[in-house]
């Protein structure tokens, strides 16, 4: 829904900046004039007019392609062909998420066994059942089958591993077959609770008969039929109260566990407050044992762990290509107690297929479980595959323990790469090449920049002098406290070019901010421009006076305060206004620059200044560069303007009382440096969709959805996410050898 929306909106601009350029390109070709404040820009007029038609048309395509899939209009729920719509839809989603799928390799019979004691049936609150005792399901059972013998309201309980969701979507199959065929039929949906949060706080569409706990659940729900469905939400509100929607939520177990004891009263408030069709949860047995609460369901199964003769009946039909994995189970006795799932045995089949008996003894058997999983990696990643883009093992390892990382601390079983990072959303993730390129390339280089930038914008407007007093206000900025830096020592790849393009960028930042400063003053008029400076000075001053009890802080406040009003003064009676306006406005301008640099990294390290080092070489450094590509490009270095001079040396001492409060920007850009930093060193992906194809196409990821990744298993997750990623990954190097080896 979002990425329509962004296409309408690219069409539009395009569109309508073409039908404006247009007949402006035109007329200027058939000898007319353009209106004056295009008049520079004409010879642009025909490549831009290019490139818009080239994205109407990308766009346009996206779109059209997009369409293909079938729509549920938002304009009546009753609208007869939204249901098979939604239908198609739910289909194609159960087929990619079967299809992406460990359970999709291996076709093994799950054992059940029904375990009443698990739930509080509706019935209980007035007859206590006599059976309460676990029973077994006949093994020829389906699950469709037991889910309608538990009146459509069922647990699904299990181990890690055991198959809980791979049941489910076999549920939702089963029951979407039965929807197509009876219209009068609820209409199942799979949703993962992990995405659930207890938000706090109502929004106006909420029913005022819903307590704020059951509204979030249920806007939480419309947006997963909306996103995952392609059903908006009016539609999937009308379903939801009227009984039309089968619910079937996997993960009670993946909420945030704070929250996961507030399901069952929002259960039991949304099935008195809506009409709710067939119910199915999944949940691991031992986390569902913790809960303060049962589940109010007519019944649970549990499935039982795999048992010897199953997984030896399964190697047995596969043949001679599962002797490596045959082996290996039957020389170590602990590795029984293992392989009692289908994960497991899908990860021993994925480690051992295909490799001959006497490899495995001479690799040695995995005996642990964390040993499985380190060969279940190493084998995927060596195996060759179908997707175009490769990775080398420690960019591949690297990555997905990032991502790994990620996910468990903050997302759930979701994979998505956060285009921009969260709040804090890296806080405790500290890596030396990382940090080092940090502190020793990232923050030397923005220095530079900073400088260099306004003593180059100064020096070309006012003189050698004005970009001296640049300099120096620079130079003293950056050596007062605090340092947020550290001395770190290492080596880094690329570490030259990555200063070079830091500088590069944020030097050309930084002229363009101060050259937008120089014409907003040269726009406003120098009165305007003084009364706004002195507005926001006024007020900076105002709010120190404010917070600060301090009568001696209090009085240097003043102080400095007299000194620039009577600079202020001084300049304004002497000489040009204009050009001392520009001049506070460029000092403002360094000293928030220096200040917000310095709260760089801060975001996820935290500062040590005692081990600090001198940052004055490279504020330095990049006045010198400044004046070298002055006299380079011809610049007047003489001029009498020192009111420019005066301008900026007060803005340095009148920005001064901001220091206590980190700038605007600067929790924004420091996520994005460590994020920028994070995909320099190999620990994210700079193509997130490629990389995602390239894990989901080893088993190591699998496709959900639209757009949509989690990791195969948690289990999965959770074992990449403890490694060590550079040790993991040389195992992964030595694999693809011995396989390069062996041809």
């Amino acid at each position: 829904m979002r990425d329509g929306l962004v296409r309408a909106v690219v069409l539009v601009v395009t569109v309508s900046l073409t039908l404006v350029l247009l007949p402006i390109a035109i007329n200027v070709g058939t000898g007319g004039t353009a209106p004056a404040f295009l008049e520079p820009y004409v010879g642009l007029a025909w490549p831009l007019i290019g490139v818009l038609w080239a994205a109407t048309i990308v766009t346009a395509f996206l779109e059209v392609r997009n369409r293909r899939l079938p729509v549920v209009s938002s304009r009546s729920a009753d609208q007869p062909r939204n249901r098979t719509n939604a239908l198609a839809r739910i289909d194609r989603y159960l087929s990619e998420r079967r299809a992406g799928s460990l359970a999709s390799r291996t076709r093994i019979a799950l054992a059940l066994e029904e375990h009443p004691d698990a739930v509080v049936r509706p019935y209980d609150l007035l007859v206590q059942p006599l059976d309460r005792e676990p029973r077994r399901v006949p093994n020829e059972a389906d699950i469709a089958n037991v889910f309608d013998e538990l009146q459509d309201s069922m647990l699904i309980l299990g181990a890690p591993g055991a198959g809980k969701t791979t049941l489910l979507l076999e549920l939702a199959r089963n029951l979407a077959e039965q929807a197509q065929a009876d219209d009068s039929l609820p209409i199942p949906v799979l949703l993962d609770l992990a995405g659930w949060t207890t938000q706090s706080g109502r929004q106006s569409d909420d029913d005022p008969n819903d307590s704020a706990l059951l509204a979030s659940f249920v806007r939480w729900l419309l947006y997963e039929l909306s996103d995952r469905y392609g059903i908006p939400a009016p539609v999937g509100r009308t379903w939801l109260r009227d009984g039309r929607l089968a619910l079937l939520l996997d993960g009670l177990d993946e909420i945030n566990e704070p929250d996961r004891a507030k399901l069952a009263p929002v259960l039991e408030e949304l099935r008195h407050n809506y009409l709710i069709g067939p119910i199915a949860v999944t949940c691991r047995t031992a986390d569902y044992e913790r809960l303060p609460n049962q589940l109010r369901l007519y019944g649970a199964v549990h499935i039982r762990p795999l048992t010897r003769q199953q997984v030896l009946d399964y190697f047995a039909a596969v043949g001679s290509a599962l002797d490596g994995a045959r082996t290996a189970i039957e020389q170590d006795d602990e590795l029984w107690d293992l392989v009692n799932s289908p994960l497991m045995l899908n990860v021993m089949i994925l480690a051992y297929q295909g490799r001959a008996p006497e490899d495995v003894l001479a690799g040695g058997v995995a005996d642990l479980r964390r040993e499985l999983f380190d060969t279940y990696i190493c084998e995927v990643l060596a195996r060759n595959r179908k997707t175009a883009r490769q990775y080398d093992a420690k960019t591949a390892v690297r990555r997905l323990w990032c991502l790994a990382w990620w996910t468990r601390s903050r997302a759930g079983d979701r994979t998505a790469v956060p285009r921009w990072m969260t709040p804090n959303g890296w806080f405790g993730l500290s890596l030396p090449d990382v940090d080092y390129l940090t502190h020793a390339v990232c923050l030397p280089a923005l220095f530079a920049a900073v400088s260099a930038g306004a003593t180059l914008v100064m020096i070309a407007q006012y003189g050698a002098l004005a970009g001296l007093a640049v300099a120096g206000a620079a130079l003293l900025l950056v050596h007062l406290r605090p340092h947020s830096w550290q001395r770190l020592t290492g080596r880094a790849p690329d570490r030259g070019l990555l200063f070079a393009l830091v500088l590069l960028t944020g030097m050309a930042a930084t002229v363009l901010v101060t050259v937008a400063a120089l014409g907003l003053v040269e726009l406003l008029t120098a009165k305007v421009a003084l009364a706004v400076e002195a507005v926001v000075i006024a007020g900076s001053y105002a709010v120190e006076f404010v917070i600060f009890h301090d009568n001696s802080r209090r009085l240097l406040l003043g102080l400095r305060l007299a000194a620039v009003v009577a600079a202020s003064w001084i300049a304004l009676s002497l000489g040009d206004a204009t050009s001392f306006a520009s001049g506070v406005a460029i000092g403002l301008l360094v000293a928030q620059g220096i200040r917000m640099v310095k709260s760089l990294p801060t975001d996820h390290l935290p500062a040590t200044p005692d081990k600090g080092w001198r940052m004055d070489p490279w504020v330095g450094g990049g006045a010198v560069l400044a004046f070298i590509v002055a006299v380079a490009l011809g610049a007047e270095l003489a001029s009498p303007q020192l009111e420019a001079v005066v301008g900026v040396l007060v803005g340095t001492v009148a920005a001064k009382p901001w220091r206590r409060r980190p700038p605007v920007l600067a929790g924004p850009l420091s996520r994005l440096l460590h994020d920028s930093l994070l995909r320099w060193t190999g620990y994210l992906p700079w193509h997130r969709r490629a990389f995602l194809r390239y894990a989901a196409d080893r088993y190591v990821l699998a496709h959900t959805g639209r757009g949509e990744y989690a990791f195969i298993h948690l289990l999965v997750r959770d074992h990449l996410a403890e490694c060590a990623p550079d040790e993991l990954a040389a195992k992964v190097d030595r694999r693809i050898a011995e396989r390069a080896a062996a041809r």
